[in-house]
């Protein structure tokens, strides 16, 4: 049989471009598409209308620990209540936590970090392209259980050809077996009745079973061209699968998509009395843990932290999206330093 499932490992990983797509999430403002209108001013003299900064380069009043936080909104769009979001930002405050060694969040329902989860178009990109992998990986485990089906039975289709070119070459030493019966018979001419008897029926016998495996040899050929007629059509699946995915690529170009963003309003009474308002706002992540990932890092930048080229660091200006079998990152130690540094008397 033709090997025609070479191109199936490659179509089947075509996919594995698409998770690009989520790998380009930075929260470097300055290079991301965004949407609505920010008061860009940076002291106000009142409480009622502060002016909000973002601070992608961390919180003009760094290190107020503890910082108490609470969830101030969740959109419906989301499908996550108050108390899973919660939940979220409780476990990214405890990553800073525990390796920090030292209090730095509180969740109070007066806290004065308000953080709101806003569904807008870039959650509902994300997940569309989810539902999309979901439905390309289920057709292309199809292809696999297609493939390795077809396989099979051409495994057991080659040990049948086996099996018949071993009982043809038995069948093929019986008949030569007998013609030299049946030469040696008629050299003696008149030979005993009986004897010709029998050689006419093994001849008879042998003929049968000839037309038994010339039947036989049909069915394995016939069955032969079935299999790469099926394997055409596989392939030509594959071809298509690959194409598909060239298709979503070009539907669903990568691009730099804001996930979550820290802001904050410093002002000022009384000539130097200060507060400060802050919030994170959260656009778009891909499951639970994906969702404290992008936490932490805004949490980060309430600390005060900057974004950093850490190696694998929670702050990195461009932190690539956790997939969801990546899990719940962990601070390195480098974000540690970053915050040592930035408040000592941590």
């Amino acid at each position: 049989m033709k090997k025609r499932f070479a191109p199936m490992a490659a179509a089947l990983s075509v996919f594995a471009f698409l998770a690009w797509i989520f790998s380009v999430v930075q929260n470097d403002r300055s290079t991301l598409e965004l949407t609505g209108s920010l008061r860009m001013s940076g002291l106000s003299t009142t409480d009622e209308t502060p002016g909000f900064r973002d601070r992608t380069a961390g919180s003009a009043i760094p290190c107020a620990v503890p910082l108490a936080w609470r969830i101030a909104r969740v959109d419906p769009g989301f499908g996550l209540s108050v108390a899973e979001a919660s939940a979220a930002f409780d476990q990214a405050a405890t990553l800073w936590e525990e390796a920090v060694g030292a209090d730095l969040f509180s969740n109070e329902a007066d806290g004065e970090l308000s953080v709101r989860l806003v569904f807008d178009e870039r959650q509902e990109r994300t997940r569309q392209i989810s539902r999309i992998e979901v439905e390309y990986n289920e057709a292309g485990a199809a292809l696999l259980g297609r493939q390795a089906g077809l396989n099979e039975m051409s495994r057991q289709n080659a040990e049948r050809r086996r099996q018949y070119q071993a009982d043809l070459g038995e069948l093929e030493r019986r008949v030569t077996s007998l013609n030299d019966s049946i030469r040696e018979w008629n050299a003696q001419g008149d030979g005993p009745p009986a004897l010709g008897a029998r050689l006419g029926t093994s001849g008879t016998l042998l003929d049968v079973e000839r037309d038994e495996l010339t039947i036989r040899r049909r069915e394995i050929d016939a069955r032969q061209q079935q299999l790469e007629d099926e394997a055409e059509r596989l392939e030509r699946d594959v071809e298509a699968h690959r194409s598909e995915a060239e298709a979503l690529l070009a539907a669903f170009p990568a691009r730099r998509v804001e996930s979550g963003l820290y802001r904050e309003a410093v002002h000022v009474r009384v000539g130097s009395e200060i507060s400060v308002t802050r919030e994170i706002r959260i656009f778009r992540f891909d499951g639970l843990a994906n969702l404290v990932r992008v936490a932490a890092h805004e949490l980060g930048h309430a600390l005060g932290l900057a974004h950093n080229e850490v190696s694998g660091g929670i702050m990195r200006v461009e932190f690539a999206q956790a997939t969801r079998s990546e899990g719940v990152p962990t601070i390195q130690p480098g974000d540690v330093e970053a915050l040592r540094m930035l408040c000592p008397e941590l």
